[in-house]
């Protein structure tokens, strides 16, 4: 079947590709390194241990080191080296699971639920700060066309996963 596109069209939608991919890493450099400096300075906290603490504070009646690697989509190691330093500052219990007997089970400690519930307006007020040149349509719209992007990229990963 012949090609649509001729090799200048082809070219132009490669570059076009590559931008789109940059821009998304200078925005999520730019962001991250707003959130880490800010979580960092005031609470001692990095954003890998936010992000954590957040998957701790949606399940209040606890949650899976299982769970908690698939929602943050990072390996069980990666998981586990969030335990130790969490568990060692404090910030979280782990149990095992009544229900299966290999996994273990983190809830917050009253210290770590007071200490998430600040870090988590910070968290909230630094996001305000990154996206206030932004009007609300813009970030509507940005919004709309990253989930269209998610999207269609997600069933193409999912298809090769399948046929690999």
């Amino acid at each position: 079947m012949p090609d649509d596109h001729t090799p200048s069209e082809d070219q132009t939608r490669r570059k076009v590709e590559t931008r789109i991919w940059l821009q998304i890493l200078a925005l999520e450099s730019t962001v991250f390194n707003r959130l880490n400096g800010a979580l960092s300075t005031q609470f001692g906290l990095s954003v890998a241990k936010f992000e954590f603490l957040a998957q701790v504070a949606r399940y209040p009646e606890g949650i899976s080191l299982g769970r908690i690697s698939a929602n943050l989509k990072v390996t069980s190691g990666n998981v586990s080296g969030l335990v130790r330093r969490l568990l060692v500052d404090g910030l979280i219990t782990k149990t095992m699971s009544d229900e299966d007997r290999r996994s273990f089970i983190v809830h917050f400690t009253p210290t770590g639920k007071a200490l998430f519930d600040k870090a988590n307006l910070l968290h909230a007020q630094t996001l305000a700060q990154c996206f206030a040149a932004a009007s609300s349509s813009e970030l509507d719209s940005s919004l709309e066309a990253l989930r269209a992007l998610t999207a269609r990229i997600q069933p193409a990963e999912r298809l090769e996963k399948q046929n690999a």
